[in-house]
């Protein structure tokens, strides 16, 4: 599991709100902020996610999740972690810079790991809504991120009281 010893995460969403499912890695963050904490921090990336670079070296992440909407071949709403190499072997997203050059640098600049979460959509045509299938793989998605990083810290928790022992 990609987040299992995570000790700082940043989650970037990336997406165009103007394009209907698009948008899907934007609705992820904003259902995390209000899980954020001296752990978590989120970004909203829109369109440009290479201006949260310096932002997030501050924040010093062991681990990066960037989630934006990709061609996974699969049903609306199917989402999958997805390696660096699957991305640049030609998954589609709709950003003027990819999401691996972000990622690259990010790694670059403060050696980070990095991985992508891939939300297949259903409608990319002007709308202000996601789809219904989108929209349960954006939910499903906060509730795993929010479930390991939960276990997460239980795990540390326990591990330090024994430590202390």
């Amino acid at each position: 599991m990609f987040l299992k010893d995570a000790k700082r995460v940043v989650v970037i969403g990336m997406g165009n709100e103007l394009r209907a499912d698009d948008a899907v890695g934007i609705r992820v963050v904003r259902l995390l902020k209000p899980c954020t904490n001296s752990r978590i921090t989120v970004f909203e990336g829109g369109m440009t996610p290479e201006a949260f670079i310096p932002s997030t070296c501050a924040r010093t992440p062991t681990h990066l999740l960037i989630i934006d909407a990709a061609e996974l071949g699969e049903k609306p709403g199917t989402w999958r972690l997805l390696s660096k190499d699957e991305l640049e072997s030609g998954l589609f997203t709709t950003h003027m810079i990819p999401a691996t050059e972000v990622a690259k640098e990010i790694q670059r600049r403060c050696g980070s790991n990095i991985a992508f979460i891939g939300i297949q959509p259903k409608i990319r045509d002007v709308a202000l809504s996601l789809s219904r299938e989108v929209e349960h793989g954006a939910n499903e998605v906060v509730t795993a991120i929010r479930c390991i990083m939960e276990t997460s810290t239980e795990h540390s928790v326990k591990q330090n009281s024994k430590k202390k022992k």
